[in-house]
């Protein structure tokens, strides 16, 4: 029983599926359905691709991706990030040499779902790894330069849709931009005035009420207004026909040099995708009190991506504002969105007639809707003012996702945030109390200057440990007789920082300043204990609280004061030697206090 519950994590939500799930779930698929079919067309024309892809990707990707997912209200199916990053690939990536752009449209293809193969195994390889932590180390500064730069791709790369221009194949922000000033003339006004309709319309049902499908009803107002002109006559691109309703299998390529050549472009969509899965479902499972599996929800879409490209579709992703739907329309199990996936294919039944009349432009105006939401000022701001490097990462990413292919300026802003993580990592928060700090409540008498209280927070490791040291010989002119060490805040301590601060204490006691370490955390006082060095130091040197802490410098500082005779304690002879070689960064600086 334990294996099936493994393998069909859904199994434990049908055994106890009832008759009011039943309907409660269907009334939010009957609600999600006709907006996220109309989505997809528009995410799948975002990334250059017919709209019959996306129409396909709302089917059996969403029901895999639902059913093994760990998130029971998470939507998956092609999103403006996966779209934009899709079209940045088309366009810049390169298969036996040839640009995949080249190509004919059904290779194209070819390589479209090859990508999606390959993203789908990379999550779930990462699945399987258990690395669904990764949204954790993703900084917000990253994310929000991200998204905006992804809102300005989006928008230039729909501006000669819009517009009416014939496509000229362009990649990137400034060329499409730079293609449309120099073709002005050749603006096709009806293209224009059916972009501005829908996007009209697609505020006023929002206006009207969150709850309409307000892409659906913008879209068929559009499509009504492009019949009744007769704009294909009047030179407006329009969908056509779908050629299958039903999804046809794709056709994979056995060569494995494609998939060497396609590896990189599907690991930077892979971890798009993961990224923002695991962000939405943890934000969506927080809202309902659920358990959140991460490295579930990476296998649940890895196998959607799976299935995804063996079904004719293109790559997806756990979407925010269609699960944000699935959870205000009343959905109470994860048997929602696999009932929308369902309903996808009847809906493209009824409205496959109509599609021949639904204008390109009208597709290119609800996307440039999207943009606008996708840019969000408060976060931008907030990260822009919270501190140097944050504002530094922001303007680094966002400029990478303007001059760079897309894969590259998503392996650099998670690269980034790596980075930034194992920065922040290696300089713990290392400050000397003064006598008038809040803590100093808890000394027995008031500071002297000869005194030096130090509260150590973070890691220490042997990367940190030189951050600890270098801030400890920054003292103030006054001479230390002794130095108090509050450990209580760090929250792990490998080998190399136990021998580093066996050092640092080895010296201090060499130059007569006694170090006593203030230990309240469990998990570092057991390896300073198994590493020898708490016997090292012995009882008179070592609190487990800051108040017996400062008890024992002012006991140590009068012993100092009144010339009696302290004995400090010494390393073994076999770590004394040790310590001989091992260079110290900091023996340049001849110490004040001798």
């Amino acid at each position: 029983m334990k294996y099936i519950d493994t393998l069909l994590p859904f199994w434990k939500e049908l055994k106890r599926y009832q008759t009011a799930d039943f309907r409660a779930d269907l009334v939010a698929a009957l609600t999600v359905t006709p907006v996220a079919v109309p989505q997809a067309m528009a995410y799948a024309l975002m990334a250059g691709v017919h709209p019959q892809y996306g129409i396909y990707a709302c089917m059996l990707p969403v029901v895999v991706a639902a059913l093994w997912g760990s998130c029971r209200f998470l939507a998956a199916g092609p999103t403006n990030a996966t779209s934009i990053v899709l079209l940045s690939t088309i366009g810049s990536a390169t298969v036996g040499g040839v640009a995949i752009a080249g190509l004919p449209p059904s290779y194209q293809m070819t390589c479209v779902f090859t990508i999606t193969l390959l993203c789908g195994m990379i999550q779930v390889a990462m699945g399987l790894a258990r690395l669904g932590d990764l949204a954790n180390f993703i900084s917000q500064s990253v994310m929000q330069a991200f998204a905006t730069g992804t809102a300005l791709l989006i928008a230039s790369s729909q501006i000669e849709t819009v517009l009416g221009l014939p496509d000229s194949h362009s990649s990137g922000f400034f060329l499409p931009v730079w293609s449309a000033i120099q073709r002005i003339d050749q603006v096709n006004i009806w293209c224009v005035g059916i972009a501005a309709l829908s996007i009209f319309l697609v505020e006023l049902c929002r206006r009207i009420s969150r709850r309409l499908p307000s892409t659906l009803l913008a879209l068929v107002g559009a499509g009504v207004f492009s019949w009744l002109i007769d704009a294909g006559n009047k030179g407006v691109a329009l969908v056509g026909t779908i050629p299958s309703v039903i999804p046809p299998i794709s056709r994979l390529p056995l060569d494995v040099t494609i998939y060497r050549d396609l590896f990189m472009p599907a690991l930077a969509l892979a971890l798009m995708g993961a990224v923002t899965s695991l962000s939405t479902g943890k934000q969506l499972a927080g809202l309902k009190g659920d358990r959140f599996d991460g490295s579930q929800e990476l296998i649940g879409q890895g196998l959607g991506n799976m299935a995804a490209a063996c079904t004719s579709s293109i790559v997806g992703c756990g979407s925010f504002s269609r699960s944000a739907l699935v959870v205000t329309s009343g959905a109470r199990t994860r048997m929602a969105t696999v009932l929308s996936g369902l309903l996808a294919l009847p809906m493209l039944w009824l409205i496959a007639p109509f599609m021949s009349w639904l204008p390109l432009s009208a597709l290119g105006g609800v996307l440039l809707t999207v943009c606008v939401r996708m840019v969000d000022v408060p976060g931008l701001r907030l990260c822009f003012k919270a501190t140097r490097i944050d504002r530094t990462v922001l303007l680094v990413t966002f400029a990478a996702t303007l001059l760079l292919a897309l894969e590259q300026a998503i392996l650099l802003g998670v690269l980034l945030s790596l980075i930034l993580f194992i920065f922040k990592l290696a300089h713990p928060r290392v400050f000397r109390l003064s006598r008038h700090d809040p803590m100093m409540q808890h000394a027995p008498e008031p500071l002297p200057d000869e005194i030096a209280v130090y509260i150590i927070e973070g890691t220490l490791f042997f990367g940190a440990i030189n951050e600890l040291e270098r801030r400890i010989y920054e003292e103030t002119d006054t001479p230390v007789r002794v130095i108090v060490l509050h450990l209580a805040r760090v929250f792990w301590l490998d080998a190399a920082g136990t021998h580093s601060l066996e050092q640092f204490v080895e010296r201090c006691h060499e130059r007569h300043i006694p170090v006593i370490l203030v230990v309240g955390s469990r998990s570092v006082h057991d390896i300073l204990k198994r590493t020898g060095m708490l016997s090292y130091l012995g009882k008179g040197f070592v609190a487990p609280t800051f108040a017996d802490g400062l008890k024992l410098g002012f006991r140590t500082f009068h012993r100092l004061q009144s010339d009696e005779r302290l004995h400090l304690p010494k390393l073994p002879p076999s770590k004394r030697k040790q310590s001989r070689h091992v260079h110290h960064p900091h023996q340049h600086h001849k110490s004040r206090n001798k």
